[in-house]
C-alpha cells in the first residue's frame, strides 16, 4: 500500500499542472500593442465573413495587404485625417479586399489612436459628418484606395466609406476601423437621381457607402475575436 501514496501524489501534481496549463490569464496589456505583436495576416484574414446573420453577401476575400508607408497622412483621406489626428493617430494598417461577386472592393483600414473613448468619439464624428454630407453630396471616403495588381481590385474607384469604434468589453482598446468601398468595373457609370429625389440618395450609389458599413461591422466585431486568439471567428 506505501506504493500507492507516491503515485496519487504524482497523480494530483499532473492533473494541477494540466488545470494550470488550461487556465488562461489574460494580459489587460496586450489589447492595445495587439496591432503591434499580431502578424498583417492575423489582423487582416484571408476571409471576413459575418457568421451571426444569414446574408447574400457569403464574404469577402483578402487580395492583398498594405508592407510599407503606415502613416495617417499618407492612409486617410478626406475630413477623416483631420479628425483622426485630432483623435492622436499614430499608425495605420490596411487591407484590400473584393466581396464574393468580384463587383465591390474595399480597402479596410485599422487605425491605432489614442484611447478607446478617442476612437468612440471619431467614430461618431465621422458619421456625423457622413450624415450631413447626405443632402448634398457623399462625404470623401475616410481610407485612400489600395489597388492590387493582378487580382480583382487591380482597378477600383472609392465610392463611400464607413469607420466604426473597434470595442473590447473591460479593456482600453484603441482602434477605429475604416473602410473604403467602391466599384471594380471603372466603364460603369453610376447615376444620380434629378430633383428631390437627390436627398433620397440614388440607389446604386449609396450601395457603396453601405458596404463599407457592413463590412466596417464585420471587422469591429471579429478583431476583438482575435486579439483573444479565437481567430476560428473569422471564418475559412
Amino acid at each position: 500500500m506505501l506504493g500507492v501514496f507516491p503515485l496519487l501524489a504524482g497523480l494530483a501534481v499532473l492533473a494541477a499542472a494540466v488545470k494550470n496549463a488550461r487556465h488562461d490569464e489574460a494580459n489587460p496589456a496586450f489589447p492595445a500593442r495587439a496591432w503591434h505583436n499580431l502578424r498583417s495576416d492575423q489582423i487582416f484574414p484571408a476571409h471576413l465573413e459575418d457568421t451571426s446573420v444569414i446574408q447574400e453577401n457569403t464574404g469577402w476575400t483578402r487580395q492583398g495587404i498594405l508592407r510599407k508607408g503606415f502613416s495617417c497622412a499618407e492612409n486617410l483621406d478626406g475630413p477623416f485625417l483631420k479628425q483622426a489626428e485630432s483623435a492622436g493617430c499614430r499608425n495605420v494598417m490596411a487591407a484590400t479586399y473584393t466581396d464574393d461577386t468580384g463587383k465591390v472592393a474595399a480597402t479596410v483600414a485599422l487605425v491605432v489612436i489614442r484611447s478607446q473613448k478617442a476612437a468612440e468619439s471619431l467614430a461618431a464624428e465621422f458619421e456625423e459628418t457622413a450624415e450631413a454630407g447626405r443632402t448634398t453630396d457623399l462625404v470623401k471616403p475616410p481610407v485612400k484606395p489600395i489597388a492590387v495588381p493582378e487580382t480583382p481590385a487591380a482597378q477600383w474607384r472609392a465610392f463611400g466609406g464607413h469607420v466604426d469604434a473597434v470595442g473590447l468589453s473591460d479593456t482600453d482598446a484603441p482602434y477605429v476601423v475604416a473602410v473604403t468601398a467602391g466599384p471594380t468595373d471603372l466603364k460603369r457609370d453610376y447615376g444620380r437621381l434629378p430633383g428631390d429625389w437627390e436627398d433620397q440618395g440614388p440607389a446604386e450609389v449609396r450601395l457603396f457607402p453601405q458596404a463599407a458599413d457592413d463590412l466596417a461591422g464585420i471587422y469591429s466585431r471579429s478583431f476583438p475575436s482575435v486579439i483573444e486568439g479565437k481567430e476560428t471567428s473569422w471564418g475559412t
